[in-house]
């Protein structure tokens, strides 16, 4: 038995179980501590069959939306070509993190990225701001981003001016980025892949997290809804005035992890703007009968 233990602790512990069968003599008490030895090798294997909580990795989004992003972040695209994120702000910028290794749900949601774009690029060809896909993995680099993109993926030609996947240059840099936006990550070793979030993460021109959108199911107007939200600091212009109502018609519902109609805001809005209307037309009646008395 000792001779097939692992760590100094598994060793400790079959010899404390020797010891108890030498003084006890009594053989459940040898079974407990034969059980606490396999459980023992077992942690060190890694090889731990447990079912992972996904709260785990659930982003807790009212601690960190208004959280600034450190801009000197230094990143290298699938050509070589270096650029800090604060290249990548100045307009509403869409975060999304992946590794490049992964041969599901991280190409399933970048492809759903790019749907989307192509869907906003063809309902708001106006709309301006920056895509980046960072990848967690520190073994990455970039012949897997590349396999990434020209095998999994492909960044489709009208949205190369927006949208980047990259790795991140000194990977001691990635931890600090995604504790700063909530996102955490865990090696499965039964499983042999990452277990993280699939959240899209909406910054401002600033640098400061604006809002979280979940997994492959927000539509279009989502998307269109959460850059107006991040554009939200300079969207004052007199230009964007549909923004604006459109920002405030809509509110995200976290419960469901999507924009969703302010029915309250709207009746209230409805309710002011038919008051309006009705003094405006009382107005107009009024004077319209004194010209006609005089």
């Amino acid at each position: 038995m000792v001779s097939n233990l692992k760590t100094k602790t598994d060793i400790q512990t079959a010899f404390f179980c020797l010891k108890i069968k030498n003084y006890y003599k009594n053989k459940w008490l040898l079974v407990i501590c034969l059980l606490i030895s396999t459980q023992a090798i077992a942690i060190s294997d890694g090889n731990v069959n447990s079912i992972l909580d996904p709260n785990v990795v659930k982003i807790d989004e009212a601690k960190f939306l208004g959280t600034p992003l450190d801009k000197d972040l230094i990143l290298i695209d699938e050509k070589g070509n270096e650029f800090t994120l604060a290249e990548k702000m100045g307009k509403p910028l869409i975060l999304l993190f992946s590794y490049y290794t992964c041969d599901g749900v991280c190409e399933t949601l970048n492809q759903y990225l790019a749907q989307r774009l192509i869907e906003l690029k063809e309902s708001e060809p106006e709309r301006d701001y920056q895509a980046l896909t960072i990848s967690f993995d520190k073994n990455d680099n970039i012949e897997s981003l590349g396999t990434f993109i020209n095998h999994r993926v492909g960044v489709p030609e009208d949205l190369k001016d927006h949208w980047k996947l990259s790795v991140m240059k000194n990977p001691e840099d990635i931890k600090r980025l995604t504790d700063s936006v909530g996102v955490r990550y865990f090696w499965s070793h039964r499983d042999k892949t990452f277990i993280h979030p699939n959240a899209f993460i909406f910054v401002t021109p600033k640098g400061r997290v604006a809002r979280y959108l979940h997994g492959a199911e927000f539509t279009v107007k989502d998307l269109n809804l959460a850059l107006i939200d991040a554009d939200w600091e300079k969207i004052s212009r007199a230009g964007r005035v549909i923004d604006i109502l459109a920002g405030a018609c809509f509110s995200y519902n976290y419960k469901e992890g999507k924009y969703t109609l302010s029915v309250p805001l709207v009746v209230g809005v409805a309710s002011l703007l038919t008051g309006i209307f009705i003094t405006i037309f009382a107005f107009r009646v009024k004077i319209n009968k004194k010209k006609n008395e005089e």
